[in-house]
């Protein structure tokens, strides 16, 4: 039986998450001890370079709005009315209060190209058996300088992720709860990430009606569409 190196592995997880566009609506559940916010918002992203997002509940949230244009990043929240630049250290702040960073929420790059791959071992996550892959980092400019992931052998579906910073110590670990069949692609619509670094706190994702590769208006990805009243 022919086994798929690390780089074979990660390159069936790039087809699958990589895109030409996506558009969604998601709902943002985080939890804080025992409180429980919930925030939903609308998603629109082109490539690995153009991404734009507007909450549209709960009324307080309503109208704040996001938007990626290549390594630049905006927010517009209603009150302040005007757009402003999200940059640096920024990125990797917490965004809307849950335990996403804006870079988190905005990365479509492939993981082979960012980082130098090693399969490590085998082992069973939610009694699925997984390969076991270790990233290291061969860019500078990275959210996370090491990644751990938990690989379904079956569907080469990740079902965790470990994700470290430079020092080596870990920061938060991503668990995909739920995967749906979508324009061929396997794709997780129910996600958990928990902050390691925060006691008692996680976020959940949920997505919803995802249309992949269908074609998205230029005016999703201006600075004029991001400030409109």
């Amino acid at each position: 039986l022919y086994a798929l190196t690390a780089e074979e592995i990660i390159n069936k997880i790039d087809d699958n998450r990589v895109f030409n566009t996506i558009e969604y609506t998601a709902t943002m559940i985080i939890s804080i001890g025992s409180q429980v916010r919930e925030k939903t918002f609308e998603g629109y992203a082109r490539g690995d370079d153009h991404a734009y997002m507007e909450f549209i509940a709960p009324e307080r949230d309503k109208g704040t709005r996001f938007l990626k244009l290549s390594d630049e990043m905006y927010i517009y929240i209603p009150d302040v009315g005007k757009p402003t630049r999200i940059a640096g250290h920024m990125l990797r702040q917490n965004m809307m209060g849950s335990d996403f960073s804006y870079d988190d929420f905005t990365g479509n790059e492939r993981l082979i190209d960012q980082y130098d791959i090693v399969l490590t071992g085998s082992d069973t996550v939610n009694e699925q058996d997984c390969h076991v892959l270790e990233l290291t980092a061969k860019v500078e400019e990275i959210n996370y300088a090491k990644q751990k992931v938990w690989v379904i052998k079956k569907t080469y579906r990740p079902v965790k992720t470990e994700l470290y910073a430079k020092s080596g110590k870990l920061m938060k670990e991503l668990n995909v709860l739920e995967s749906r069949k979508i324009a061929g692609r396997d794709l997780p619509v129910r996600i958990r990430m928990v902050n390691k670094l925060r006691k008692d706190t996680y976020t959940e994702l949920v997505f919803d009606a995802i249309k992949l590769d269908t074609p998205i208006p230029d005016k999703y990805f201006s600075i004029g569409y991001l400030e409109r009243k």
